[in-house]
């Protein structure tokens, strides 16, 4: 943007010497002119003239400046426009998703409680099981403490018991 000399002295002290020519010529009428030089007049009105077409001319040129900037304005507030539209239509697509994906991430969590609930079940079941074959495998080694089925019976318990243990310290992550 072009800045504009508002204090111009040039100017100034010709629209002051023109004032004093005015004053002169109400003042004095006609004769108050022969005062004054015409040829001093004359060039005075010239300057003033060439001074009237460069200031029109630098009135036309911001005129045209304005018009130009208003354009760029619409223009920018068009462009933000649109951008507030594009960023709502973003702000919603993000919103939809997170949605979505909670709505997932609670499924998954439900599913993952009942896989819980299930295991529970079946290590209290395990438990109850392997406690059972215990007293079992006691109650028949007091009945034949030396026999080789005695010893084989208890050697598969503690094998199926190792054996659930590894299974379970995999599943778990242990």
């Amino acid at each position: 943007m072009r800045n504009v000399d508002r204090f111009n002295t040039k100017q100034f002290s010709r629209v002051n010497r023109n004032t004093k020519i005015i004053y002169q010529f109400a003042k004095y009428g006609s004769k108050g002119l022969s005062k004054v030089n015409p040829t001093l007049v004359f060039i005075d009105a010239v300057v003033s003239l060439g001074e009237l077409f460069i200031s029109y001319s630098n009135y036309r040129q911001i005129k045209e400046q304005n018009k130009q900037l208003k354009i760029e304005i619409k223009i920018l507030s068009i462009e933000l426009k649109n951008l507030k539209k594009s960023l709502n239509l973003q702000e919603e697509k993000f919103k939809y998703e997170l949605e979505q994906n909670n709505k997932l991430i609670e499924k998954e969590l439900r599913n993952n409680r009942r896989k819980n609930e299930a295991l529970k079940k079946a290590y209290k079941m395990a438990k109850k099981y392997f406690i059972n074959m215990k007293i079992e495998i006691e109650q028949y080694k007091q009945k034949f403490p030396y026999s080789k089925e005695t010893l084989d019976i208890e050697k598969k318990y503690y094998e199926a018991l190792s054996s659930y243990t590894e299974i379970s310290l995999e599943y778990i992550g242990g």
